[in-house]
């Protein structure tokens, strides 16, 4: 009991008699022994509490809460409490005043007992933790607003190029008998399926880095090679805008690198889809590669920069544009389609390379965005090239920049490189050159400059120093519609932009070890040239379809091809058949009755050279948890659907 009362004493130390009849009050301990009399009045007392603290009642006044009449109106009868919260002015003391009856005259109450008791740490915790309930109702609010507007964007994105195939498809369908008109109805089929499977890639890709699940892959790649797919994937949309491009390569000493391609491309294609879809048509975009040192050996440090003079950003919106869903509130963007994911997914994958991602933008005046990712180095990557040493090399581009960057690949490389800016003084330098017996070895000319472009400096050089010179056009766009005229000006190979070490080494070696240039004008025409005659190729697949596609394609190489439906007829295909029977199988994932894990486990465990024919996943899934799941259950490699037909041509090299 003395505890208890000790504790009270604790939380209330004293109290207040206020005697309503006279208009006194006096203070009491917890003993009821009187502690202070003051002189003023009741009315005085309230005065002085209302100037110090205030109700937190909305529509009352402290004065009035602890007024006779109002005290009296809470205190109808002897079990009655009257209690309420007040604070400080400052908000930094909070307490409860308890009125309980203490004498009544009759009916009417003529003293009453006050009592107040500090709850400043509870009440302060309780008003936090309201205002992050607050915080996160309106974060999920904002969330759900975010995810309305995006599924009826997606509704709509989604439902233009399905619009377009399903069109296109009846389109085509009803115009068999013309050819030309089929075969532009297809070619607007698979730019419109491009552009689905690429909104659908980054709902997916959204999703894995939203439940944490995504990962990166590691593997052999070249940056020429992945500049190269980057320029190709988004050149279209840059020709149908009618951008200028240029691409500038800056001190790349590293080429081959290890790390997950795909998904370096997908965050440069995804900027650079940007840039072109927010610049005005017959805007500049500048894509800029540089390797920078970074104290590691094993390392490279590299930056990608993507500038346009397109339309810009505010300040406002560059604070949130990183957030998934978000989109420009700005009337010149409506019309542009995306999911307003692509920013959000390209910081995460650069967040797990360690890398950064920088942005400076303004409106109306453009935006430039910086990436920077650390990439493992292939060991022996450098290769001497002896037979390129001290050659003399002319680098004719009307671009000053590419001139001494060319210069300076070809110094790096071995090359005498010298450098003009005109085709005039190129035809002037070279029949310098062949007078006194010294000629180029070669001549790099850029395709489009003023006055005399490289064709017509190749037929004057040709008419200068005749057979002598190696002549090489330099180009960024497609060199296929000026090939024929080109070659008959005497123009020996074509590179294209940007020129990258192991591009010019590679051209250059050609012509010094009688290499023929060769040159991949489609897929499937060079896919038809090599042939597999006498090999059998197990292709299991569930869809009727993809099935039927995967056979067309493959079988141009000549190869005969098995079928099965699921993973149980594979298997049973496999038993049943003579050793050495099948030379690879082509597994899909997804399949009734047995996937294509179980199905190779099966496969696996059969005795013989039955267990170890090489299997091929060839599937939707497509992350690289996926690619090392089907490795660890005993396949040989991973082609993800779409198929890469680059990629499925250099796996029947490698097993077949």
């Amino acid at each position: 009991m003395d505890l208890l009362i000790k504790s009270m004493v604790r939380l209330l130390d004293r109290f207040v008699v206020c005697d309503l009849e006279n208009d006194r009050y006096r203070f009491y301990n917890l003993q009821g022994e009187m502690i202070y009399a003051p002189t003023g009045t009741y009315h005085d007392f309230v005065e002085q509490v209302a100037a110090k603290y205030k109700t937190l009642e909305s529509l009352d006044t402290l004065d009035a809460m602890i007024s006779p009449e109002n005290i009296r109106r809470n205190l109808q009868g002897e079990n009655d409490i009257y209690k309420f919260e007040y604070c400080s002015m400052d908000e930094n003391t909070y307490k409860i005043a308890s009125f309980i009856p203490l004498e009544w005259n009759g009916t009417k109450l003529v003293k009453a007992l006050l009592g107040s008791m500090d709850v400043s740490q509870e009440k302060k915790a309780e008003i936090e933790s309201h205002k992050a309930l607050k915080e996160a109702y309106r974060a999920a609010e904002n969330a759900n607003c975010a995810k309305t507007e995006f599924l009826s964007n997606m509704s709509h994105d989604i439902r233009t190029p399905m619009n377009a195939i399903v069109g296109l498809t009846a389109i085509a369908g009803a115009n068999i008998e013309s050819q030309d008109r089929v075969i532009e109805c297809l070619g607007k089929i698979t730019k419109s399926s491009r552009h689905l499977l690429g909104l659908i890639n980054e709902v997916l890709d959204m999703a894995r880095i939203e439940s944490g699940r995504m990962s990166l892959a590691e593997e052999d790649f070249s940056l020429s090679e992945l500049v190269d797919n980057l320029l190709t994937i988004t050149k279209p949309a840059i020709d149908e805008h009618k951008h200028q491009l240029e691409v500038h390569i800056e001190h790349i000493e590293h080429e081959a690198v290890c790390g997950d391609s795909l998904r370096i491309q997908q965050i440069f294609v995804n900027l650079m889809s940007n840039a072109v879809k927010y610049t005005p048509d017959g805007g500049n975009i500048t894509l800029t590669i540089k390797e920078k040192p970074n104290g590691f050996s094993e390392l490279g440090c590299y930056e990608f920069s993507i500038e346009d003079n397109g339309i810009g950003m505010t300040p406002e919106f560059q604070k949130i544009m990183f957030e998934p869903f978000s989109r420009a509130d700005d009337h010149r963007t409506t019309k542009v389609q995306g999911t307003g994911l692509g920013m959000a997914i390209a910081r995460n994958i650069v967040n797990l390379m360690n890398g950064d991602i920088q942005v400076e933008s303004a409106p109306n005046k453009g935006t430039k965005i910086t990436v920077t990712v650390y990439l493992k180095l292939q060991e022996n990557e450098k290769e001497q090239e002896k037979e390129l040493l001290d050659l003399p090399v002319l680098v004719v581009d009307d671009d000053k920049t590419c001139c001494e960057s060319t210069v300076a690949t070809l110094q790096e490389i071995g090359i005498a490189g010298e450098w003009v800016l005109t085709g005039k003084e190129a035809v002037e330098r070279c029949a310098a050159r062949h007078k006194t017996g010294r000629d180029y070895f070669a001549v790099i000319l850029d395709w489009k400059m003023p006055e005399m472009d490289g064709i017509a400096t190749a037929r004057k050089i040709r008419e200068q120093v005749g057979e002598d010179v190696t002549i090489i056009i330099l180009t960024s766009f497609d060199f296929s519609e000026i090939e024929e005229e080109a070659r008959a000006a005497g123009v020996n190979a074509f590179m294209a932009k940007p020129l990258f070490r192991s591009r010019l080494t590679a051209t250059l070696r050609q012509f010094t070890s009688g290499k023929k240039e060769k040159n991949a004008r489609n897929y499937l025409e060079d896919f038809a040239k090599e042939n597999y005659a006498g090999k059998r190729i197990l292709l299991v697949e569930d869809n009727e379809l993809n099935r039927e596609i995967a056979t067309e394609i493959i079988g141009m190489t000549g190869v005969t091809i098995d079928s099965a439906e699921n993973g149980k007829i594979a298997v049973e295909k496999v038993m049943e058949a003579p050793e050495k029977w099948y030379d690879l199988i082509f597994m899909d994932i997804q399949m009734p009755i047995m996937n294509g894990y179980e199905a190779t486990a099966a496969i696996r465990s059969l005795a013989g050279s039955r267990g170890k024919v090489p299997i091929i996943a060839m599937t939707a899934n497509a992350f690289a948890e996926d690619v090392q799941l089907a490795k660890n259950t005993g396949m040989n490699e991973h082609i993800a659907k779409p198929l890469d037909l680059n990629k499925l041509n250099d796996v029947l090299k490698q097993w077949l």
